[in-house]
């Protein structure tokens, strides 16, 4: 690969880049000409679930009735209740999904789907932006890493060849995982054409049509600016930026805008469905996606949250449908494709007094696609006794995230991640968990 682990580490752990890609763009050009891709590359779509879900709303412990005692308002009633429609998706005789869940829970049927109890960052934050930071660049406590562990692995696995479009999110900012120095492509989902003229507008100068024009040309794989190859002053490394960003999305809208194509079922008609359709769309053109990530905010649920019905039930009601939606759309390139949640930490096990919770530690994680070994929990289970909580009211973390990367990472695509170089400070699990088939 070039540049090892330990080298890269050294030289971008305490690098602040403030758009992504701009600190490579400045010596070299990362992308192919043609843009096409790889068919049959494998994909993984990160699902952020900002603002710390609640895991005992979403994989309901039922069997135990210690989870009713903490949760007298906000608890799901059991499978058995008068109305079957409002109560808990029975898995087995102890878990259960939310009702709202019956897309996921067909999935797990199917084997397609597999819950991670437990699981989240070993750092005991429960400040929310610090909790992010930590996640999403796979270095809890560790503040001198600034880039996301998705940037991190698809700067260093890059090659001359690499798709415009291998790493994307359908959002104005990119998530914290996909910033560092390789180029990454944020677009408003709705707004494309539209960002890709102001683009256009902001960078027509002669050196940015050129650069443009360039970057077109087949084969080519440097970047010219006023004649001069990598030598690049900082009005320069700006109008790369801008050219580059021109040619994604130019690149973005040809697939995106194809006719005569019809996604293969319904998805729901919100944000998150029209992002996933997107989604599913390049994957199935055979764009060269690799990575995509996802914010879905607002589940910092103080208040209000609501049982086997209000604001979670809805919120997670429309993540199982559009994750069920685009299982059916990719049909055989399910095969292919992995979507993974998770969320900052959880919430506390006890309902507070708005009925609602309060910021936790242990969370969840839900893995889906044709690569994982579905139809199971994963993680460790340890009860919900106040011996047994974190801090007496928490959920524990039993499963590091870092666990759950480093098997998406080398199941799909064959990646080590060095533990203590690629995760700072991260001793691997001596225990694969078995996620990904092998």
């Amino acid at each position: 690969m070039g540049t090892t682990r330990r080298q890269f580490m050294k030289q971008t752990g305490s690098l602040a880049l403030g758009a992504a890609g701009m600190g490579a763009l400045g010596t070299r050009a990362v992308f192919g000409a043609g843009g096409g891709g790889t068919p049959g590359k494998p994909t993984v779509v990160v699902l952020y679930l900002r603002g710390g879900s609640d895991p005992l709303s979403a994989l309901i412990p039922y069997g135990d009735r210690t989870y009713y005692n903490l949760r007298p308002t906000i608890g799901v009633p059991g499978p058995n209740g008068e109305n079957r429609r409002s109560g808990v998706i029975a898995l087995n005789d102890y878990f259960g999904f939310h009702p709202s869940m019956m897309g996921l829970a067909r999935l797990y049927k199917k084997g397609l789907m597999a819950p991670i109890v437990n699981a989240g960052s070993t750092h005991p934050t429960r400040s929310h932006f610090d909790a992010q930071d930590f996640m999403e660049r796979a270095a809890p406590g560790v503040k001198s890493v600034t880039e996301g562990w998705l940037n991190r692995y698809l700067y260093m696995t890059k090659t001359g060849d690499d798709s415009v479009l291998r790493a994307v999110s359908f959002q104005p900012v990119l998530p914290r995982s996909l910033r560092g120095q390789y180029p990454a492509l944020a677009v408003p989902e709705k707004d494309a054409q539209a960002s890709a003229s102001v683009f256009a507008g902001l960078y027509g100068c002669d050196d940015a049509k050129a650069t443009v024009k360039l970057q077109a040309e087949p084969g080519s794989k440097k970047v010219a600016v006023g004649g001069q190859e990598d030598k690049v002053t900082g009005r320069e490394r700006i109008i790369q930026a801008g050219a580059q960003g021109i040619a994604r999305l130019g690149r973005l809208n040809e697939v995106l805008g194809a006719k005569k194509y019809k996604p293969a079922t319904k998805y729901p008609k919100t944000r998150l469905g029209g992002q996933f359709r997107d989604i599913a769309k390049l994957i199935k053109a055979d764009a060269g996606l690799e990575v995509a990530a996802i914010d879905y905010n607002g589940w910092d649920h103080h208040a209000m949250q609501g049982a086997s019905y209000g604001v979670f039930g809805e919120m997670m009601g429309n993540v199982s449908n559009t994750i069920e939606a685009f299982v059916e759309d990719l049909g055989p390139k399910i095969d292919q494709t992995v979507v993974l949640t998770m969320s900052e930490f959880g919430r506390t096990a006890r309902e507070n007094g708005n009925s609602g919770s309060d910021h936790g530690h242990g969370g969840y994680m839900l893995a889906v696609g044709g690569p994982i070994n579905g139809g199971r929990f994963y993680g460790k289970w340890t009860g919900l006794s106040s011996r047994s909580l974190y801090e007496g009211r928490d959920m524990p973390v039993h499963t590091d995230f870092r666990d759950v990367f480093a098997e998406i990472l080398a199941g799909l695509y064959g990646f080590q991640a060095d533990d203590h170089q690629f995760f700072p400070e991260y001793d691997a699990n001596d225990k694969p968990m078995g996620l990904i088939k092998v």
